[in-house]
């Protein structure tokens, strides 16, 4: 279901749309700019509804923690969430990112305007019909909870105002509420959630509108975000109101209402397969990355449209690699750390990326694609990896070209020992026998001997400077493969966003279901739940074509595995089972601004960023043998070199990140309210 921003009808919506809520400078619009009687008919309505969906707070294209109105619809989203969770890296951050913009009063905005409809509509039931007016209540109550919960999760318990606030015959005390409890707050939405799946149907009014089933699939992110907070949070009580954290003994019953809510969506959604094939890892490759770009996916569930050149945005132009760009390109740039936890990868004990031999030399592979060509396709389908095609380009990956005189069948020791910082300036035969550049696309070239100049570094990076890419990798989720290298520039992209889709509604409930498996509860509604965690979970990386679990067994309540004893043991979970779980949701979902929420209500987040250094993949030719086949690739033996990211830029999460800091202004405004812990 796809809401296409290109058809809000500006004028109304902002005639109707001016109030605000009472903790701030109430801003009430010219009295009879708009009447009721001429907003609340069909087409009013329409205009009323698509101004409300056009400002629910979407973590799309436009969400940045860089600039913009509280983090929302911004230019370019170089500064996001996923440069502190090892998703993503890019030469412009250093380190932890603060998505925290103060998101409150645009927030209470769109209440009160829900608010409004919510009272008022009735009263023109006759007219309209009633259940035209039911339905248009819950989608004013749909907005609303996905308003409030744009909040909680920054904030914990925030105000709840079911009431159209205004000074008419009242005192400004009397409109200053204070926070509620974080688990009233849930407790709001999750009842606003229940009013919509059970008054609206099946079928949206409008592409892009909510239905029964679109609530539903949201309800399963908002019950699974209570059930971590209630199981993994710390409280912070004050005046005896738990105002962050909610009480222990209720995370049973939201994991379970997760469960419910993900379950009764079967068989209405389904897993993008249109290319996917069990004995063609490319084709399930392009399956996968084409998911994103497929308007008719029976996947996407809630998605936000955009439409060239009337609503449009910049991220093809802000995150293709360089090459592949008129204007800017290589912010988007995966850890070594994020691809490591793919399948089809030769690791070492440590569950990294094996790229030298037992006695530390390189291996040397025949060709750039060679140490990647049997890797997860979901990878292949999520990251472009060195060589890859797209753009009808490919993309040209190389930090340094080892010169003609190295032959490629004398061991090369490892050029800096294993978890260690230093520069390659520090090793003499680096500074001796590789060229390299500081830019992308001003080199001096490499003549070699038979003619051929090529370029030291590949035109997508890595380069000595750290421009291109930093991590040795650029992004393809999301990417826009036809738009050529020539169009794209900013203000250019179009694709849609995603904001639900299936394969989230399986992962929140195979996670509900072990959360409630580990934690006494092995059956809801008849369901053995650790056998649905396994075969959700299972569904997923088929789809991927990764190794499937053999068994529910797998799903364990034995211990994690620690850091750097196996794959993906930087991803913190109490038990084996719910890593596993984690490491799925971070392959599958990385990049939609959704693993930053994760690792907040796991509260993990502190843990696992402290003093974090991502960590790279470096691409060496060597220039003897090699055959230069376009500007773009370079036939010839590689070695990789994969080690610390070059800056050394360390990243930390403190624990005060679990919540956000209440906007100094509100706390002003609103006596009663009381400012979050540590800050």
């Amino acid at each position: 279901m796809v809401f296409q921003i290109k058809n809000i009808k500006y004028a109304l919506a902002l005639m109707l749309l001016g109030g605000t809520y009472a903790c701030n400078e109430l801003d009430i619009p010219p009295i009879n700019v708009v009447q009721d009687k001429d907003a609340f008919t069909d087409a009013g309505m329409q205009a009323y509804m698509a101004a409300l969906y056009s400002r629910m707070p979407i973590e799309d294209f436009k969400y940045s923690a860089q600039e913009g109105t509280e983090g929302f619809d911004t230019w370019n989203n170089i500064a996001t969430p996923a440069l502190n969770t090892g998703e993503n890296a890019n030469r412009n951050n250093g380190g932890f990112v603060n998505p925290a913009r103060g998101y409150w009063k645009s927030g209470y905005q769109v209440i009160r305007n829900a608010n409004y409809l919510i009272r008022e509509l009735p009263k023109y039931a006759p007219s309209l019909t009633q259940p035209k007016v039911d339905k248009w209540i819950a989608e004013a109550r749909f907005v609303r909870a996905f308003t409030y919960f744009a909040l909680a999760k920054r904030y914990g318990g925030v105000p709840i105002t079911e009431d159209v606030q205004s000074l008419d015959g009242t005192t400004l005390e009397s409109l200053q509420i204070p926070r509620s409890s974080e688990q009233q707050i849930y407790d709001f939405i999750l009842a606003d959630l229940d009013f919509v799946m059970a008054t609206m149907p099946e079928a949206s009014e409008q592409s892009g509108r909510v239905n029964k089933n679109i609530a539903a699939a949201f309800k399963s992110r908002v019950a699974l975000t209570a059930g971590s907070i209630a199981r993994y949070a710390n409280p912070f009580v004050k005046d005896g109101i738990m105002l962050c954290g909610i009480p222990k003994e209720k995370a049973n019953d939201y994991f379970k209402a997760a469960f419910q809510a993900a379950k009764s969506i079967e068989g209405k959604y389904s897993l993008y397969m249109k290319k996917w094939s069990a004995s063609d890892k490319i084709s399930t490759a392009d399956n996968y990355a084409d998911l994103f770009l497929d308007n008719a996916s029976p996947e996407t569930i809630f998605a936000k449209g955009y439409s060239y050149p009337e609503a449009v945005h910049s991220f093809d132009a802000v995150y293709a690699p360089p090459h592949m760009t008129s204007t800017y390109g290589d912010r988007f740039n995966p850890t070594l750390d994020y691809v490591e936890l793919f399948d089809g990868l030769p690791k070492n004990a440590k569950g990294q990326l094996k790229t030298t031999d037992e006695k530390g030399n390189y291996i040397v592979y025949d060709y750039v694609e060679q140490l990647f060509e049997n890797c997860e396709p979901r990878l292949r389908g999520t990251v472009l990896l060195p060589g890859q095609p797209i753009k009808g380009v490919r993309t040209d990956l190389r930090r340094g070209t080892l010169v003609e005189t190295v032959d490629p069948s004398v061991p090369i020791p490892k050029f800096i020992p294993e978890d260690m910082t230093s520069g390659y300036n520090s090793n003499a035969f680096y500074n001796s026998n590789v060229k390299q550049s500081g830019t992308w696309n001003n080199q001096t070239p490499i003549v070699l001997s038979n003619g051929q100049s090529i370029n030291p570094s590949g035109l997508d990076g890595p380069t000595s400077a750290n421009n291109a890419t930093i991590t040795g990798f650029h992004g393809r989720k999301w990417l826009m493969p036809n738009l050529a290298p020539a169009a794209t520039a900013l203000h250019r992209s179009n694709q849609s966003w995603i904001e639900m889709r299936y394969a989230e509604v399986l992962l929140n409930r195979a996670e509900a279901a072990l959360e409630l498996h580990q934690n006494g509860v092995t059956e809801v509604d008849g369901v053995a739940l650790l056998n649905d965690a396994f075969e959700n979970i299972n569904q997923i990386r088929n789809r991927g074509g990764a190794v499937l679990l053999k068994t529910a067994a797998e799903l364990s309540s034995a211990p994690a595995l620690a850091p750097g004893t196996g794959v993906g043991g930087y991803v913190l979970a109490p038990t084996r089972g719910l890593q596993l779980v984690r490491i799925e949701r971070r392959k599958e979902l990385a990049f939609e601004n959704k693993l930053w929420w994760d690792m907040l209500r796991w509260r993990t987040a502190d843990a696992e960023v402290n003093a974090r250094i991502w960590r790279k993949c470096n691409p060496f030719l060597f220039a003897k043998g090699a055959v230069a086949e376009s500007s773009d690739y370079v036939k010839g033996k590689y070695i990789f070199d994969c080690r610390f990211e070059e800056r050394s830029s360390r990243f930390t999460i403190a624990t005060k990140n679990y919540y956000e800091a209440i906007p100094g202004g509100e706390l002003i405004a609103n006596p009663k309210l009381v400012q979050n812990e540590q800050y």
